[in-house]
């Protein structure tokens, strides 16, 4: 059955009045100083009085089934569990769903899908709670977590004023064909490559005197002085060197490009036509998006504009004045100088000391070293002009309420989630983790295949049309006739080229990517031996196996860093889920999700 169709059972809570998850997410859990660990708090008692401290539980009354399509809008919002009383929504579930492809049939297939519904729902679960103990700890008030609330809280800000700006915006349709062939456009040309420059050049001078580039081509190439084509093909720029894309790109049909060097050789190329195909639904995708994109900073472009107008004045004689690099009065002094460089508004100014600590703090290696090398004056204005647009945002985003929209209370309350759940896996179960050695060479022995070389055969084939064919020619060359004289004499062959005649070249070819049945005739083959198969299109193949390269397995230490990458992000995910477990003892956790609708 496919997702999109799937629908789930939702055990929904009814009760008189509003029910507890209708409006925003509840607070999470009450907050204890920060510690290395916390006690689990006990569970909520289900009956009577709840406990000092903790939450009484919300009467739910009788209850419903309701049939939720998984993937639809109308049910996004949904919940379909509670972690104390914090909703896991229904657009949660469907986003972790994303990786899963798996039918909701019946048998095997209904079974797996059901297990992979409640192992993402468990994941979701562990994971709130995770976040629960984390605020219970205290963790969302170190030093580094405020900080990085504080700085998103901010941006933010920005980021949906932006947004805002940008709904309903439309590609110009004219940019979208522009881009559109400047994609799909395809040159035929024609070109000869000479040894020498002088011989190039001669054929360039015929040219300007009047010579026609086909008839001069076919006449060297005739004389084997040159190596070029009869034809002309069909290419894409960007299938070309780009010297020669290039001139190419400033030339009409029928011209010549000069004598351009390609390596130790010279050619000239003639562009002899240009096209553009319609139908390509991929390019024209591509296309729509970069003028979307366009069109998109052009309008913010302008938005900016109108901000800067209306809030800022530029100290544009004290701007140009300061040299950040002159060693008087000195990069330290003018950490402290308050002249101003742009007033702002309804917001404090710009000092040349606000904009000397901005500057410095994007040099990591330190300032003086910039100094030293001259790439601190030219930051000065990208500085100034990322801290009024940050600032002259973020005030244009309060004044328009949006730090009391839903949307940015929702990607705030994400982000600190995200924040707490971090700190808990780098401060709790990271610490606790270990990698060995001997884990990571009991793990190579026991996987040693995915870290080898695979084997691969070299072949060579003669193909008949009639099976005896093959079967006489196959006996000849086990009793000592030579591969290449019976290909060049022997009646009956199926000439290369033909629709569906395997070729394998002069490359070994990895034995496991080979069709099954070519596989099955070559199975226990080694260099020197001559298998027979038939193929489904009827040919009937000698393969003359020129070589067997064995599998290699990688060395330990070469396959090491991997290994131990992978164990430890399994031990990782492992102590998670035996997070999850324990937490569920001491916090309060309904689920409303049941089994998958047939």
């Amino acid at each position: 059955m496919n997702m999109n169709a799937m629908k789930l059972l939702l055990i929904t809570a009814l009760c008189a009045g509003t029910p507890a998850w209708a409006g925003e997410a509840a607070a999470t859990a009450p907050k204890a100083p920060a510690a290395p660990s916390a006690k689990p708090r006990e569970t909520v008692q289900e009956k009577g009085s709840s406990e000092k401290g903790k939450p009484a539980p919300q009467k739910e009354g009788v209850t419903v089934l309701l049939q939720a399509p998984t993937f639809s809008p109308r049910f996004a919002q949904t919940p379909i569990a509670l972690v104390n009383d914090d909703p896991i929504l229904m657009q949660e579930f469907t986003d972790a769903l994303g990786s899963i492809h798996e039918g909701t049939g019946s048998g095997a297939d209904a079974k797996a899908g059901k297990k992979n519904y409640q192992s993402v729902l468990d994941r979701l679960v562990s994971a709130r709670l995770i976040m629960a103990e984390g605020f219970n700890m205290g963790l969302d008030e170190l030093p580094e977590a405020k900080k990085g609330i504080s700085d998103f809280s901010a941006s933010s800000l920005g980021e949906i004023l932006k947004r805002h700006q940008l709904d309903g915006v439309k590609p110009d349709q004219k940019v979208v064909d522009r881009i559109y062939q400047d994609l799909v456009k395809e040159w035929k040309i024609r070109s000869v490559k000479f040894d020498k420059k002088d011989d190039a050049d001669k054929l360039a001078e015929q040219l300007k005197g009047g010579g026609k580039f086909d008839a001069l081509a076919d006449k060297l190439i005739d004389a084997g002085k040159v190596q070029g084509g009869k034809e002309g093909e069909w290419v894409q720029p960007k299938g070309l060197l780009p010297q020669i894309a290039q001139a190419l790109s400033r030339m009409k049909d029928g011209e010549v490009t000069a004598v351009l060097p390609v390596g130790p050789a010279f050619t000239l190329v003639e562009l002899q036509e240009v096209r553009f195909p319609k139908g390509n639904d991929q390019a024209l995708e591509e296309a729509t998006q970069r003028a979307l994109e366009l069109k998109g900073n052009q309008v913010l472009d302008q938005y900016w504009k109108d901000l800067e107008k209306k809030y800022v004045t530029l100290h544009k004689k004290v701007l140009d004045k300061l040299d950040f690099e002159a060693p008087r009065p000195g990069f330290d002094k003018l950490l402290k100088d308050r002249r101003v460089v742009a007033d702002i508004r309804g917001e404090k100014p710009i000092t040349v000391g606000d904009l000397a600590a901005a500057i410095r703090g994007k040099f990591f290696h330190g300032i003086g070293e910039a100094i030293k090398i001259k790439k601190v004056n030219e930051g000065k204005v990208p500085a100034l002009e990322d801290m009024l647009l940050a600032r002259v945002f973020k005030m244009e985003a309060l004044k328009q309420g949006i730090d009391r929209s839903d949307e940015y209370k929702n990607a705030n309350k994400k982000y600190r989630d995200s924040i707490v759940f971090g700190m808990f896996i780098d401060k709790v179960v990271v610490p606790e983790i270990k990698v060995t050695n001997g884990e990571v060479e009991d793990y190579y022995k026991a996987h040693v295949a995915d870290y080898s070389s695979p084997e691969m055969i070299k072949l060579k084939e003669l193909v008949f049309a009639k099976g005896e064919d093959a079967e006489s020619a196959a006996e000849k060359l086990r009793k000592g006739a030579e591969f290449q004289w019976l290909s060049a004499n022997a009646a009956g062959q199926v000439p290369a080229g033909s629709e569906g005649r395997l070729e394998f070249g002069d490359t070994p070819w990895i034995t496991k990517k080979l069709a099954p049945a070519v596989q099955l005739a070559l199975a226990g083959a080694k260099g020197g031996d001559f298998r027979l198969y038939t193929s489904p299109e009827g040919y009937s193949y000698v393969l003359a196996v020129q070589d067997v390269i064995p599998a290699k397995p990688a060395p330990l230490e070469s396959a090491r860093k991997e290994i131990a990458k992978k164990l430890y992000g399994e031990k990782v995910n492992k102590s998670i889920e035996e997070w999850g477990e324990k937490l569920r003892k001491a916090y309060q956790v309904k689920l409303y999700l049941a089994e998958p609708a047939q």
